[in-house]
Protein backbone atom coordinates (compact mmCIF):
# COMPACT_ATOMS: atom_id res chain seq x y z
CA UNK A 1 0.00 0.00 0.00
CA UNK A 2 3.14 2.12 0.68
CA UNK A 3 4.46 1.65 -2.83
CA UNK A 4 0.86 3.33 -4.00
CA UNK A 5 1.17 6.63 -1.61
CA UNK A 6 4.80 6.91 -2.16
CA UNK A 7 4.42 6.80 -6.03
CA UNK A 8 1.65 9.03 -6.01
CA UNK A 9 3.84 11.84 -3.45
CA UNK A 10 6.75 11.88 -6.39
CA UNK A 11 4.40 11.68 -9.15
CA UNK A 12 2.43 14.76 -8.11
CA UNK A 13 5.55 16.74 -7.09
CA UNK A 14 6.30 18.51 -10.51
CA UNK A 15 2.54 19.59 -10.62
CA UNK A 16 2.70 21.77 -7.67
CA UNK A 17 1.71 25.53 -10.20
CA UNK A 18 -1.54 23.18 -11.03
CA UNK A 19 -4.90 25.24 -9.22
CA UNK A 20 -6.96 22.15 -8.53
CA UNK A 21 -6.96 18.45 -9.35
CA UNK A 22 -10.26 17.32 -11.50
CA UNK A 23 -10.59 13.68 -10.27
CA UNK A 24 -12.85 11.75 -12.68
CA UNK A 25 -14.68 10.11 -9.96
CA UNK A 26 -17.25 7.45 -11.13
CA UNK A 27 -17.44 5.92 -7.17
CA UNK A 28 -15.85 2.47 -8.59
CA UNK A 29 -13.00 0.92 -7.03
CA UNK A 30 -10.24 2.56 -9.16
CA UNK A 31 -11.38 6.22 -8.98
CA UNK A 32 -12.14 5.50 -5.00
CA UNK A 33 -8.48 4.60 -4.38
CA UNK A 34 -7.61 7.55 -6.26
CA UNK A 35 -9.52 9.29 -4.53
CA UNK A 36 -8.13 8.16 -1.36
CA UNK A 37 -4.97 8.33 -1.87
CA UNK A 38 -4.95 12.18 -3.55
CA UNK A 39 -6.71 13.31 -0.55
CA UNK A 40 -4.51 12.26 1.89
CA UNK A 41 -1.86 13.98 -0.22
CA UNK A 42 -3.64 16.91 0.43
CA UNK A 43 -3.79 18.28 -2.71
CA UNK A 44 -6.20 20.74 -4.12
CA UNK A 45 -8.90 17.98 -5.22
CA UNK A 46 -12.37 18.66 -6.59
CA UNK A 47 -14.27 15.17 -7.70
CA UNK A 48 -16.64 15.12 -10.82
CA UNK A 49 -18.99 12.53 -11.21
CA UNK A 50 -21.00 11.87 -14.69
CA UNK A 51 -23.89 10.24 -14.21
CA UNK A 52 -25.33 9.12 -17.72
CA UNK A 53 -28.71 7.79 -16.38
CA UNK A 54 -27.86 4.17 -18.10
CA UNK A 55 -28.86 1.88 -14.82
CA UNK A 56 -31.21 2.24 -12.42
CA UNK A 57 -28.60 2.55 -9.36
CA UNK A 58 -27.20 5.98 -11.59
CA UNK A 59 -29.13 8.14 -8.89
CA UNK A 60 -27.92 6.15 -5.73
CA UNK A 61 -24.31 5.68 -7.05
CA UNK A 62 -24.50 9.45 -7.26
CA UNK A 63 -25.83 10.01 -3.92
CA UNK A 64 -22.50 7.71 -2.83
CA UNK A 65 -20.25 9.77 -4.41
CA UNK A 66 -21.39 12.82 -2.37
CA UNK A 67 -21.58 11.06 0.92
CA UNK A 68 -18.17 10.07 0.42
CA UNK A 69 -16.69 13.45 -0.96
CA UNK A 70 -18.46 15.34 1.87
CA UNK A 71 -17.16 12.39 4.64
CA UNK A 72 -13.73 13.50 3.29
CA UNK A 73 -14.09 16.90 2.64
CA UNK A 74 -13.62 16.82 -0.73
CA UNK A 75 -15.57 19.31 -3.29
CA UNK A 76 -18.05 17.93 -5.39
CA UNK A 77 -19.64 17.73 -8.79
CA UNK A 78 -22.26 15.72 -10.24
CA UNK A 79 -23.12 16.46 -13.88
CA UNK A 80 -26.20 15.06 -15.67
CA UNK A 81 -24.82 13.52 -19.11
CA UNK A 82 -27.60 11.28 -21.19
CA UNK A 83 -26.00 9.36 -23.67
CA UNK A 84 -27.42 9.98 -27.42
CA UNK A 85 -26.68 6.70 -29.82
CA UNK A 86 -23.98 7.49 -32.31
CA UNK A 87 -24.56 5.98 -35.42
CA UNK A 88 -21.44 3.54 -36.24
CA UNK A 89 -20.49 3.97 -33.00
CA UNK A 90 -21.06 1.47 -29.55
CA UNK A 91 -22.87 3.06 -26.42
CA UNK A 92 -19.53 2.44 -24.09
CA UNK A 93 -18.29 4.50 -26.91
CA UNK A 94 -20.71 6.78 -27.29
CA UNK A 95 -20.75 7.11 -23.51
CA UNK A 96 -16.83 7.96 -23.40
CA UNK A 97 -17.11 10.75 -25.83
CA UNK A 98 -19.66 12.45 -24.19
CA UNK A 99 -18.17 11.88 -20.52
CA UNK A 100 -14.66 13.20 -21.44
CA UNK A 101 -15.95 16.50 -23.06
CA UNK A 102 -18.43 17.06 -19.67
CA UNK A 103 -15.76 16.76 -17.71
CA UNK A 104 -13.15 18.70 -19.52
CA UNK A 105 -16.26 21.45 -19.31
CA UNK A 106 -14.65 21.24 -15.52
CA UNK A 107 -11.17 21.64 -15.93
CA UNK A 108 -9.24 25.55 -16.33
CA UNK A 109 -6.69 26.75 -17.70
CA UNK A 110 -4.34 26.33 -14.80
CA UNK A 111 -6.14 23.09 -13.75
CA UNK A 112 -5.73 19.07 -14.34
CA UNK A 113 -7.90 16.31 -15.36
CA UNK A 114 -6.91 12.88 -13.25
CA UNK A 115 -8.39 9.56 -14.24
CA UNK A 116 -7.50 6.37 -12.59
CA UNK A 117 -6.70 4.54 -15.51
CA UNK A 118 -4.24 1.55 -14.69
CA UNK A 119 -2.01 -1.18 -16.08
CA UNK A 120 -4.84 -3.42 -17.11
CA UNK A 121 -6.83 -0.51 -18.59
CA UNK A 122 -3.88 -0.14 -20.31
CA UNK A 123 -2.83 -3.67 -21.91
CA UNK A 124 -7.44 -4.33 -22.52
CA UNK A 125 -6.86 -0.90 -24.96
CA UNK A 126 -3.92 -2.03 -26.52
CA UNK A 127 -5.46 -4.99 -27.48
CA UNK A 128 -8.68 -3.11 -29.22
CA UNK A 129 -6.47 -0.96 -30.91
CA UNK A 130 -5.34 -3.56 -32.44
CA UNK A 131 -8.28 -5.30 -32.92
CA UNK A 132 -9.43 -2.08 -34.98
CA UNK A 133 -6.32 -1.97 -37.07
CA UNK A 134 -4.48 0.97 -35.34
CA UNK A 135 -1.47 2.65 -35.94
CA UNK A 136 1.03 3.72 -33.42
CA UNK A 137 -1.23 7.03 -32.09
CA UNK A 138 -3.84 4.09 -31.02
CA UNK A 139 -0.91 1.59 -29.97
CA UNK A 140 0.26 4.04 -27.80
CA UNK A 141 -3.15 3.39 -25.61
CA UNK A 142 -2.68 6.00 -22.81
CA UNK A 143 0.02 8.23 -21.57
CA UNK A 144 0.68 9.28 -18.00
CA UNK A 145 0.41 13.05 -18.95
CA UNK A 146 -1.19 14.03 -22.07
CA UNK A 147 -3.15 17.57 -23.42
CA UNK A 148 -6.63 16.71 -24.59
CA UNK A 149 -8.50 19.72 -26.23
CA UNK A 150 -5.98 22.29 -24.54
CA UNK A 151 -6.07 20.68 -21.39
CA UNK A 152 -3.71 18.67 -19.00
CA UNK A 153 -4.80 15.06 -18.73
CA UNK A 154 -2.68 12.81 -15.74
CA UNK A 155 -3.13 9.39 -15.31
CA UNK A 156 -0.75 8.57 -12.23
CA UNK A 157 -1.97 4.83 -11.79
CA UNK A 158 -0.75 3.21 -15.14
CA UNK A 159 1.92 1.36 -13.15
CA UNK A 160 -0.14 -0.34 -10.66
CA UNK A 161 -2.30 -3.51 -11.45
CA UNK A 162 -6.27 -3.82 -10.71
CA UNK A 163 -5.30 -6.26 -8.03
CA UNK A 164 -2.79 -4.10 -6.56
CA UNK A 165 -5.57 -1.32 -6.22
CA UNK A 166 -7.61 -3.52 -5.20
CA UNK A 167 -5.50 -4.34 -1.86
CA UNK A 168 -4.85 -1.05 -1.17
CA UNK A 169 -8.76 -0.81 -0.93
CA UNK A 170 -9.44 -3.38 0.99
CA UNK A 171 -6.30 -2.09 3.40
CA UNK A 172 -8.26 1.15 3.59
CA UNK A 173 -11.25 -0.30 4.17
CA UNK A 174 -12.71 1.66 1.03
CA UNK A 175 -16.68 1.16 -0.36
CA UNK A 176 -16.94 1.52 -4.23
CA UNK A 177 -19.68 0.95 -6.36
CA UNK A 178 -19.84 -2.50 -8.60
CA UNK A 179 -21.41 -1.75 -12.07
CA UNK A 180 -23.49 -4.81 -13.08
CA UNK A 181 -22.35 -3.45 -16.89
CA UNK A 182 -19.05 -4.41 -16.11
CA UNK A 183 -20.19 -8.05 -16.38
CA UNK A 184 -21.45 -7.61 -19.82
CA UNK A 185 -20.24 -9.34 -22.50
CA UNK A 186 -21.64 -6.89 -24.88
CA UNK A 187 -19.11 -4.49 -24.59
CA UNK A 188 -15.79 -5.29 -25.96
CA UNK A 189 -13.99 -4.28 -23.00
CA UNK A 190 -15.84 -6.49 -20.84
CA UNK A 191 -15.37 -9.23 -22.55
CA UNK A 192 -11.25 -8.89 -23.44
CA UNK A 193 -11.18 -8.09 -19.36
CA UNK A 194 -13.26 -10.90 -19.06
CA UNK A 195 -12.75 -13.68 -21.16
CA UNK A 196 -9.58 -13.20 -22.93
CA UNK A 197 -7.45 -11.49 -20.61
CA UNK A 198 -7.72 -14.37 -17.95
CA UNK A 199 -6.51 -16.71 -20.34
CA UNK A 200 -3.36 -14.92 -21.85
CA UNK A 201 -2.67 -14.99 -18.53
CA UNK A 202 -3.00 -18.43 -17.52
CA UNK A 203 -0.28 -18.67 -20.23
CA UNK A 204 2.14 -15.99 -20.10
CA UNK A 205 1.15 -14.97 -16.43
CA UNK A 206 3.19 -11.38 -17.45
CA UNK A 207 1.06 -10.74 -20.14
CA UNK A 208 -0.61 -7.18 -18.79
CA UNK A 209 2.61 -5.98 -17.90
CA UNK A 210 4.32 -7.41 -21.38
CA UNK A 211 1.27 -5.18 -23.11
CA UNK A 212 1.51 -2.26 -21.04
CA UNK A 213 5.52 -1.92 -21.66
CA UNK A 214 4.23 -2.42 -25.41
CA UNK A 215 2.18 0.40 -25.44
CA UNK A 216 4.56 2.63 -23.79
CA UNK A 217 7.12 1.58 -26.88
CA UNK A 218 4.33 2.60 -29.45
CA UNK A 219 3.92 6.03 -27.46
CA UNK A 220 7.98 6.21 -27.75
CA UNK A 221 7.70 5.74 -31.77
CA UNK A 222 4.71 8.08 -31.90
CA UNK A 223 6.85 10.64 -30.71
CA UNK A 224 9.46 9.88 -33.30
CA UNK A 225 6.28 10.37 -36.12
CA UNK A 226 5.41 13.31 -34.65
CA UNK A 227 8.40 14.96 -34.99
CA UNK A 228 9.06 14.00 -38.37
CA UNK A 229 5.43 15.32 -39.02
CA UNK A 230 6.32 18.92 -37.12
CA UNK A 231 9.40 19.23 -39.49
CA UNK A 232 7.12 18.07 -42.71
CA UNK A 233 4.85 20.49 -42.05
CA UNK A 234 7.62 23.43 -41.26
CA UNK A 235 8.07 23.01 -44.24
CA UNK A 236 4.75 22.99 -45.74
CA UNK A 237 3.56 25.93 -43.26
CA UNK A 238 1.89 29.12 -44.85
CA UNK A 239 0.72 32.62 -42.61
CA UNK A 240 -2.56 30.02 -41.37
CA UNK A 241 -1.86 26.54 -39.60
CA UNK A 242 -4.71 25.10 -41.44
CA UNK A 243 -3.08 25.60 -44.43
CA UNK A 244 -0.34 24.33 -46.34
CA UNK A 245 1.69 24.28 -49.26
CA UNK A 246 0.98 21.82 -51.79
CA UNK A 247 4.73 21.94 -53.47
CA UNK A 248 6.65 20.73 -50.50
CA UNK A 249 3.86 17.78 -49.18
CA UNK A 250 4.62 16.74 -53.42
CA UNK A 251 8.52 16.27 -52.32
CA UNK A 252 7.29 13.54 -49.80
CA UNK A 253 6.80 9.75 -50.29
CA UNK A 254 3.15 8.45 -49.80
CA UNK A 255 4.24 7.03 -46.50
CA UNK A 256 5.51 10.20 -44.72
CA UNK A 257 2.79 12.29 -46.29
CA UNK A 258 0.49 10.40 -44.58
CA UNK A 259 2.47 10.95 -41.67
CA UNK A 260 2.67 14.69 -41.96
CA UNK A 261 -1.59 14.52 -42.45
CA UNK A 262 -2.39 12.54 -39.38
CA UNK A 263 0.11 15.53 -37.19
CA UNK A 264 -1.60 17.95 -39.04
CA UNK A 265 -4.79 16.24 -38.48
CA UNK A 266 -4.07 15.39 -34.78
CA UNK A 267 -2.87 19.09 -34.04
CA UNK A 268 -6.20 20.84 -34.69
CA UNK A 269 -7.64 18.34 -32.60
CA UNK A 270 -9.78 16.69 -35.26
CA UNK A 271 -10.50 13.09 -35.15
CA UNK A 272 -7.34 11.55 -37.75
CA UNK A 273 -9.47 9.05 -40.52
CA UNK A 274 -9.07 6.21 -41.73
CA UNK A 275 -6.28 4.71 -43.74
CA UNK A 276 -8.48 4.85 -47.06
CA UNK A 277 -8.84 8.59 -46.60
CA UNK A 278 -5.57 9.52 -45.76
CA UNK A 279 -4.70 8.10 -49.13
CA UNK A 280 -7.27 9.64 -50.91
CA UNK A 281 -6.47 12.99 -49.78
CA UNK A 282 -2.99 11.93 -50.50
CA UNK A 283 -3.53 10.70 -54.43
CA UNK A 284 -6.51 13.11 -55.24
CA UNK A 285 -5.52 16.37 -53.91
CA UNK A 286 -2.26 16.55 -53.00
CA UNK A 287 -0.02 13.78 -56.03
CA UNK A 288 -3.05 15.00 -58.46
CA UNK A 289 -1.56 17.68 -60.56
CA UNK A 290 -4.90 19.51 -61.73
CA UNK A 291 -3.46 23.21 -60.15
CA UNK A 292 -7.06 25.24 -60.17
CA UNK A 293 -10.08 22.88 -58.79
CA UNK A 294 -11.85 22.92 -55.57
CA UNK A 295 -11.56 18.93 -54.98
CA UNK A 296 -12.40 17.84 -51.61
CA UNK A 297 -12.17 14.87 -49.09
CA UNK A 298 -14.78 14.44 -46.06
CA UNK A 299 -14.85 12.89 -43.23
CA UNK A 300 -17.44 12.84 -40.42
CA UNK A 301 -15.05 15.05 -37.99
CA UNK A 302 -13.54 17.10 -40.91
CA UNK A 303 -13.09 18.21 -44.35
CA UNK A 304 -9.59 18.41 -46.44
CA UNK A 305 -9.69 20.97 -49.80
CA UNK A 306 -7.58 22.17 -52.02
CA UNK A 307 -7.26 25.03 -53.98
CA UNK A 308 -4.35 26.56 -56.05
CA UNK A 309 -1.50 24.88 -55.15
CA UNK A 310 -2.75 24.95 -51.37
CA UNK A 311 -4.35 22.19 -49.14
CA UNK A 312 -7.14 23.68 -46.40
CA UNK A 313 -7.99 21.87 -43.23
CA UNK A 314 -11.96 22.63 -42.39
CA UNK A 315 -14.03 21.98 -39.89
CA UNK A 316 -17.51 19.98 -41.58
CA UNK A 317 -19.38 23.42 -42.60
CA UNK A 318 -23.19 24.05 -41.92
CA UNK A 319 -26.16 24.09 -44.16
CA UNK A 320 -25.98 27.59 -45.88
CA UNK A 321 -28.55 28.68 -48.28
CA UNK A 322 -27.05 31.56 -50.03
CA UNK A 323 -30.75 32.72 -51.06
CA UNK A 324 -31.97 33.86 -48.02
CA UNK A 325 -32.05 37.53 -47.76
CA UNK A 326 -31.71 38.94 -43.60
CA UNK A 327 -33.24 42.41 -42.44
CA UNK A 328 -30.28 43.86 -39.81
CA UNK A 329 -31.12 46.34 -37.40
CA UNK A 330 -27.83 47.69 -37.06
CA UNK A 331 -28.18 48.84 -33.40
CA UNK A 332 -28.73 45.06 -32.52
CA UNK A 333 -26.65 41.74 -33.35
CA UNK A 334 -27.89 39.94 -36.31
CA UNK A 335 -27.36 35.85 -35.45
CA UNK A 336 -26.52 33.85 -38.76
CA UNK A 337 -27.16 30.48 -37.85
CA UNK A 338 -25.99 28.79 -41.35
CA UNK A 339 -22.55 31.00 -40.79
CA UNK A 340 -22.38 30.41 -37.07
CA UNK A 341 -21.87 33.89 -36.94
CA UNK A 342 -23.16 37.53 -35.01
CA UNK A 343 -22.82 40.10 -36.88
CA UNK A 344 -22.61 43.53 -34.64
CA UNK A 345 -22.54 47.12 -34.92
CA UNK A 346 -18.47 47.30 -34.17
CA UNK A 347 -17.80 45.15 -37.11
CA UNK A 348 -19.20 47.72 -39.70
CA UNK A 349 -16.11 49.90 -38.22
CA UNK A 350 -13.74 47.74 -37.78
CA UNK A 351 -14.28 46.40 -41.53
CA UNK A 352 -14.89 50.50 -42.65
CA UNK A 353 -18.71 50.26 -43.91
CA UNK A 354 -19.67 53.56 -44.58
CA UNK A 355 -23.41 53.31 -43.61
CA UNK A 356 -25.25 56.63 -44.99
CA UNK A 357 -25.87 58.85 -42.38
CA UNK A 358 -29.03 58.10 -40.23
CA UNK A 359 -29.51 54.79 -42.28
CA UNK A 360 -30.86 52.23 -39.19
CA UNK A 361 -31.08 48.98 -41.20
CA UNK A 362 -29.66 47.00 -43.98
CA UNK A 363 -30.02 43.56 -45.76
CA UNK A 364 -27.56 40.88 -45.62
CA UNK A 365 -27.46 38.72 -48.53
CA UNK A 366 -25.12 36.34 -50.54
CA UNK A 367 -23.82 35.66 -53.81
CA UNK A 368 -26.29 33.74 -55.81
CA UNK A 369 -23.98 34.87 -59.15
CA UNK A 370 -24.26 37.68 -61.30
CA UNK A 371 -23.61 40.55 -58.96
CA UNK A 372 -21.32 43.16 -59.99
CA UNK A 373 -19.43 45.95 -57.84
CA UNK A 374 -17.16 49.17 -57.40
CA UNK A 375 -14.68 48.96 -54.71
CA UNK A 376 -13.58 51.90 -53.19
CA UNK A 377 -10.26 53.00 -55.15
CA UNK A 378 -11.15 51.47 -58.62
CA UNK A 379 -12.45 53.18 -61.80
CA UNK A 380 -15.39 50.36 -62.70
CA UNK A 381 -18.03 47.64 -61.44
CA UNK A 382 -16.36 44.24 -61.43
CA UNK A 383 -18.52 40.94 -61.31
CA UNK A 384 -17.97 39.53 -57.73
CA UNK A 385 -16.61 36.23 -59.45
CA UNK A 386 -14.05 38.09 -60.87
CA UNK A 387 -13.14 39.86 -57.70
CA UNK A 388 -13.24 36.36 -55.77
CA UNK A 389 -10.72 35.17 -58.28
CA UNK A 390 -8.10 37.41 -58.09
CA UNK A 391 -8.86 38.13 -54.41
CA UNK A 392 -8.00 34.08 -54.22
CA UNK A 393 -10.44 33.35 -52.34
CA UNK A 394 -11.61 29.76 -52.38
CA UNK A 395 -14.69 28.72 -54.06
CA UNK A 396 -16.72 27.03 -51.08
CA UNK A 397 -16.33 30.76 -49.01
CA UNK A 398 -17.28 32.65 -51.26
CA UNK A 399 -21.34 32.43 -50.78
CA UNK A 400 -20.98 32.57 -47.44
CA UNK A 401 -19.43 35.97 -47.58
CA UNK A 402 -22.11 38.41 -46.34
CA UNK A 403 -22.94 41.07 -49.03
CA UNK A 404 -24.69 44.51 -47.25
CA UNK A 405 -27.02 46.02 -48.89
CA UNK A 406 -28.48 49.29 -48.46
CA UNK A 407 -31.61 50.15 -50.74
CA UNK A 408 -30.85 47.51 -53.37
CA UNK A 409 -27.09 48.84 -53.71
CA UNK A 410 -24.44 46.62 -52.84
CA UNK A 411 -22.29 48.45 -49.90
CA UNK A 412 -19.97 46.39 -48.34
CA UNK A 413 -18.70 42.85 -49.78
CA UNK A 414 -17.50 42.60 -45.45
CA UNK A 415 -14.18 42.29 -44.94
CA UNK A 416 -13.25 42.42 -48.18
CA UNK A 417 -14.48 45.38 -50.52
CA UNK A 418 -16.51 48.28 -49.62
CA UNK A 419 -18.10 50.14 -52.34
CA UNK A 420 -16.64 53.52 -54.01
CA UNK A 421 -18.63 56.74 -52.38
CA UNK A 422 -19.94 59.19 -55.17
Amino acid sequence: MQAIDSFLKHFFEPHGSISCFVLAYSGGMDSSVLLHAMQGLGLPLRAVHVNHHLQPECGQWQQHCHDVCQACGVAFTALDAPVEKVPQQSLEESARTARYRHLLEQVGPQDALVSAHHQDDLAETLLLQLLRGAGPAGLAAMGTERMHEGRRHLRPLLGFSRAQLRGYAHHHALAWIEDPSNDSLQFDRNYLRLEVMPRLAQRWPGATHTLSRAAGLQAEAMQCLQALADLDLQAAATCHDHILDIVPLQRLDAVRLKNALRGWIRAHGQQVPGKKMLEHIAQDLVYKEDQDTAAMQRWADGEVRRYRNQLYLLNPALQHDPGQVLRWSIDRPLVIRSLNRVLHHSDLQHFGVVVPRGVTELTVQFRTGGERFKPAGQKHHRSLKNLFQEGNIPPWERDRIPLLYHEDKLISVLGYWNAASH
